[in-house]
């Protein structure tokens, strides 16, 4: 069974994978051994598949799961591809807030990003913002961390900003 609320949180989940694409170099601030570098970035997705599985009591249900994939864009330049599955640990009648769990990875030229945490879709239109964590990456990505918020556009499109930080270690020669 496909929901209109499914969807929606779909949109929004895509946004958190979305927004982990960046590549470091805003701002430069000394710790420990390394620099951190922050940077802010608008990416926009576009779905490429996705489902809502209806996995246990007819409609929205504890343990239901979006999955998608999507293709990233930054100014309207193909930049990767991400996936993700968000699954309903709290979904209370009538239904209209529900809480879903979302991991998702973001594939990159130069490496992987990883985002997740709880988001809660209050009713089937709901833009955000939708605020979750980025926990990791590998390759160039390895020592990310920071945070993605999305707001829903609709027709699960959206768009990202992503404050994205790495810490680049010194060498000595």
């Amino acid at each position: 069974m496909r929901s209109k609320l499914g969807l929606s949180a779909l949109t929004l989940v895509a946004a958190l994978v979305v927004t982990a694409l960046v590549a470091p170099a805003a701002s430069a601030h000394g710790k420990g051994k390394g620099t951190h570098h922050t940077t802010l970035v608008r990416i926009e997705a576009e779905q490429l598949q996705s489902e809502f599985l209806d996995l246990g009591t007819r409609g929205p249900s504890l343990g239901d799961e979006l999955v998608f994939s999507q293709l990233l864009f930054i100014h309207n330049r193909e930049v990767g591809t991400g996936g993700s599955v968000c699954t309903i640990t709290e979904a209370t009648a009538p239904y209209d807030v529900l809480t879903y769990h979302c991991v998702g990875t973001l594939s990159l030229r130069k490496g992987q990003i990883t985002v997740q945490g709880l988001i809660e879709v209050q009713g089937e239109d709901d833009p955000g913002p939708f605020t979750l964590a980025i926990t990791g990456g590998t390759g160039a990505y390895t020592d990310a961390g920071g945070v993605v918020t999305f707001r829903n556009r609709g027709n699960l499109d959206g768009v990202y900003k992503l404050r994205f930080a790495t810490q680049k270690q010194h060498h000595r020669h």
